[in-house]
């Protein structure tokens, strides 16, 4: 009788783990109200981005961005001339790295498609605007690898006239000093190092304004890569359009699961809207997964970003800056280190994410099932801070969620700028 029951009961749970699993509730109409049409229309994209960094006189001129984009796809930036910004940046693929590319890094790169509108950069924060971070790269010895005097020398002898226009006459100090080939204060090389220390205040100086430029440059190219609508816009605009408009009739573009999924991502029970808001789907703040992150074991993330953002000497209170003081509010009140910030890393955005797999900050996942299931559990290890609170979602939820995310890619990006 016992082993009967047994049978009986392990019957049961497996006909209900399979309920579970495959449940769908009935379609119902979608009503909207009033606060989550509010919501909705916050995270269509805008017919045109205001943008602004008072630290960069050259974010919105056209030359600059034209010099920008050459030396984007250049591979001479780079120390054996084979990497450019565009290697790992690829247009085709939403400025991200695809995930079949020959190129092995140890974290995942973000797309640069509306990276304008942010205020912190990198992903612990540690560039305060846009081209102070795509200065990071260019002397990172596992990226470009290369050094400034190696960067200024190639731009000023390859890009002349266009320079000229941009930011006036070449620096004739610089044009009639031999350089050394290599030489920066962060090179992993001592020698490149000592070569820095002996050139001397005065040409060091120099030397930093055209490598400052060089940044002010790529940072208005990207300046000019926004996202494209994609079928969630669309259906947000038929939504949110007047009672007697034409374009509110017909078919919705979303599915009815699209639509569920819509419902619990903006929900509190879905909490992804706490993080994920704004056009872009990401608050440009900070926040602690907990995600494991190989080869990044002692990453501290927001803690230790803060600190390398301030002392940074290309950062929005420097000398190589176009702002005055004043106008450096996220610098001078940055959000100074404490024990939430540690592991922090900044939100990315959603916008084409069903595309640009892996996903996480390290590239930890490799489908957005895993990410969903990885939140759904949000398991924290002992003694670690997290933003995260389970999802205790139902399989049929994960499943709404992930359909309505892939609704968030373009469907040609022949085109990806405006």
């Amino acid at each position: 009788m016992l082993n009967k029951a047994m049978v009986i009961v392990g019957s049961a749970i497996t006909v209900l783990l399979i309920y579970l699993i495959t449940y769908n509730p009935a379609p119902v109409i979608t009503i909207w109200t009033d606060e989550e049409l509010a919501i909705l229309r916050s995270l269509r994209l805008p017919s045109k981005w205001e943008i602004n960094d008072p630290s960069n006189n050259y974010l919105l001129n056209p030359q600059a961005a034209l010099l920008g984009k050459l030396l984007f796809s250049d591979t001479q930036l780079s120390r054996y001339q084979q990497i450019a910004c565009a290697s790992c940046h690829q247009p085709e693929h939403y400025f991200t790295l695809a995930a079949n590319s020959d190129i092995s890094l140890d974290k995942q790169v973000p797309t640069l498609l509306g990276v304008a509108s942010f205020n912190w950069f990198m992903l612990d924060g540690s560039a305060d605007s846009l081209w102070a971070q795509a200065l990071k790269p260019l002397e990172n010895h596992i990226e470009h690898a290369g050094t400034r005097t190696q960067y200024v020398q190639y731009v000023l002898n390859r890009y002349p006239q266009l320079y000229q226009t941009v930011f006036g006459s070449l620096p004739a100090l610089l044009m009639n000093t031999i350089l050394p080939e290599q030489a920066s204060p962060t090179s992993q090389y001592v020698e490149e190092q000592k070569n820095w220390q002996w050139l001397g205040i005065q040409i060091q100086t120099e030397i930093n304004r055209v490598y400052a430029n060089i940044g002010k440059s790529l940072a208005a190219y990207q300046a000019t890569l926004w996202p494209r609508d994609t079928r969630f816009d669309r259906y947000i605009d038929q939504v949110t359009a007047p009672p007697r408009s034409p374009d509110i009739g017909g078919k919705p573009l979303l599915s009815e699961n699209e639509i569920a999924g819509l419902k619990l991502f903006i929900s509190a029970q879905g909490q992804c809207i706490r993080c994920h808001n704004g056009a872009l789907f990401s608050n440009g703040d900070f926040h602690a997964t907990t995600v494991p992150m190989p080869h990044l074991s002692a990453q501290k993330g927001r803690f230790t970003g803060v600190e390398h953002a301030l002392k940074d000497p290309f950062n929005c209170l420097g000398y190589y800056s176009d702002s005055e003081a004043a106008q450096c509010k996220e610098l001078i009140f940055i959000k100074r280190a404490s024990d939430e910030l540690k592991g922090a890393t900044k939100v990315p955005s959603l916008r084409n994410i069903a595309d640009t797999a892996p996903y996480m900050h390290a590239g930890q996942f490799c489908t957005l099932t895993e990410v969903l299931h990885y939140y759904n559990r949000a398991a924290t290890p002992f003694g670690a801070h997290s933003d995260l609170a389970p999802l205790k979602l139902l399989p049929y939820q994960l499943n709404q969620l992930e359909v309505f995310l892939r609704t968030l890619s373009e469907e040609n990006i022949d085109e990806p700028t405006r």
